[in-house]
C-alpha cells in the first residue's frame, strides 16, 4: 500500500523531502538491509529516488490510517 501511494502521489513528493508515517516497523529496514527477496528487492528500488524519512507511530495510536482503511467510497469499491 505504501509503495502505490507513494507512486500515485509522485508527482507531488518527487524532489521533495517528506516523511511516512506508519505503524509498520518493518519499513524502516526496506532502504537498509539487504535483501534476497525479489519482490522487496523490487519495492526498495521504486522507492529509491524518493527522499523521506519512515516514523513509527504505534497501531494505537496511528488513528487517522484506521479510520482511512476502513472507510472505502462506494466508487472505489
Amino acid at each position: 500500500m505504501v509503495v502505490w501511494a507513494i507512486r500515485k502521489f509522485e508527482l507531488y513528493l518527487y524532489g521533495r523531502e517528506f516523511t511516512l508515517q506508519t505503524d509498520h516497523q518493518a519499513l524502516q529496514y526496506l532502504r537498509s538491509s539487504r535483501m534476497t527477496n525479489g519482490r522487496l528487492m523490487c519495492w526498495a528500488l521504486s522507492l529509491q529516488p524518493f527522499s523521506f524519512r519512515v516514523e513509527v507511530i504505534p497501531g494505537k495510536d496511528n488513528v487517522g490510517a484506521d479510520f482511512l482503511s476502513q472507510v472505502v467510497p462506494e466508487s472505489l469499491r
